[in-house]
């Protein structure tokens, strides 16, 4: 059960998350789509030959993996360190998951020879938030299914 929580909650706050994305890029008219933008990042790297679209399948499935990572790190933290949960504590966990994704993405673009050309800083602060709401779904996600039930 436990293992059905955590993909379930990771495809859903993965999911919502880049709804956010979507609709902060409509908005905007920034890019935010983090698979759209990881696949930006593969298909500039000078030993890839072909190019990869936006939508391509490849970006996606880093995007929904690393949701999964994230989303079982939240539940070890709930199982076996606190013994409360809310959603707060999923805020403020989105919250850092948001600094860490800013650091990943950082770490990315400084080492990578042709990063998409967008407002990273606008990305940024976007990325923060949408964790926060990534941290918060994971949380009742969990809530709900697995930690208490």
């Amino acid at each position: 059960m436990e293992i059905f929580a955590i993909f379930f909650s990771s495809i859903l706050g993965t999911a919502i998350m880049t709804g956010f994305s979507h609709v902060v890029e409509s908005l905007t008219d920034n890019k935010f789509n983090e698979a759209h933008l990881l696949n930006g990042l593969i298909s500039n790297l000078k030993s890839v030959n072909s190019s990869i679209g936006d939508n391509h399948y490849l970006g996606w499935i880093i995007h929904f993996a690393i949701g999964i990572g994230m989303a079982a790190i939240l539940y070890c933290y709930y199982f076996y360190i606190v013994d409360d949960i809310s959603l707060w504590t999923g805020l403020f966990l989105g919250f850092i998951l948001g600094i860490i994704g800013v650091a990943g993405w950082s770490l990315m673009i400084s080492y990578h020879d042709n990063p998409p050309k967008i407002e990273w800083k606008h990305f940024f602060i976007q990325l923060v938030v949408a964790h926060m709401i990534f941290g918060v779904t994971i949380t009742w996600v969990l809530a709900r299914f697995a930690i208490h039930a």
